[in-house]
């Protein structure tokens, strides 16, 4: 697994390049509208937002605070918490809070977070409900201690993000992403489908630029509504001309009294499907 993208090189604050990753500033991928290159690279950005909140406004000195930074941290160092693919769906959900009767398993208290009770299947017998405490503290108890290059890298994220007065990226900035993401990501949007529709129509200019010679038109004869290509309402009917054929009017049996030689003058109808 790749290092963190904890920590880069911006030539100001408040930093963001269009159609690169808000967070790790490396290209986006061509078919990607969002503004973020991974779920990780999202989370690292949400987090630092986070902590840029909570060491300002002193919510830092709650215990349960300092104790939801260190859980954010160790999954960061792992990919984040997405990479661990544990999203259930909402039907999912519902059922497990049914099951165990709306109370957490540990202390009997209301639920409201389903927990894996061991790694990350997404089966019934390994979901339960606990209240925020005892899920945090599930959590912590299953911690590993960070190695020495682990806590250099979030040393690195905290001085280079959470320190500085001005945010180092503008999906840093806790106070101003929350109403710029939207523009920007609307812009984005645009562009990339502006590109695949530029894409669609270079892909399509060899097919529409064929010269209908190669076809069964001639050169000079423009398509009528009631050819045999296709185009026209009555495509599919028989009895007329055939461009493959010469260009040779057909009669249909409703005309067949034109030129039989009984002396007689027939005009031709015109050949319609009624």
């Amino acid at each position: 697994m790749r290092e963190p993208p904890f920590v880069v090189p911006v030539p100001a604050n408040r930093h963001f390049l269009d159609d690169h990753c808000a967070n790790c500033l490396q290209p986006l991928p061509e078919d990607v509208e969002a503004l973020v290159c991974s779920s990780w690279c999202s989370e690292i950005a949400a987090h630092v937002r986070y902590m840029r909140r909570v060491f300002r406004d002193g919510r830092v000195n709650d215990p349960d605070v300092r104790e939801a930074i260190q859980i954010r941290n160790a999954f960061l160092l792992v990919g984040g918490y997405g990479a661990l693919d544990r999203t259930l769906r909402p039907a999912v959900r519902t059922e497990i809070k049914v099951r165990d009767g709306g109370r957490c398993r540990q202390c009997g208290r209301p639920g409201t977070e389903i927990d894996h009770i061991a790694g990350s299947s997404g089966g019934l017998d390994n979901l339960q409900l606990l209240c925020a405490e005892c899920h945090r503290a599930k959590t912590a108890e299953n911690m590993v201690p960070t190695t020495p290059h682990e806590r250099s890298l979030l040393t690195a994220l905290f001085q280079t993000r959470v320190v500085p007065d001005g945010p180092t990226l503008l999906a840093d900035d806790e106070v101003t992403w929350q109403s710029a993401w939207q523009s920007l990501k609307s812009a984005r949007k645009k562009r990339v489908r502006n590109a695949r529709a530029a894409a669609l129509t270079t892909a399509a200019d060899p097919i529409l630029a064929r010269d209908d010679d190669t076809f069964e038109y001639g050169p000079a004869m423009p398509r009528t509504v009631d050819d045999e290509s296709g185009y026209g309402p009555d495509s599919i009917s028989l009895g007329r001309w055939t461009p493959t054929a010469g260009r040779d009017q057909r009669r249909s049996p409703r005309d067949s009294a034109v030129g039989r030689g009984d002396g007689r003058t027939t005009t031709a109808r015109p050949d319609l499907t009624y």
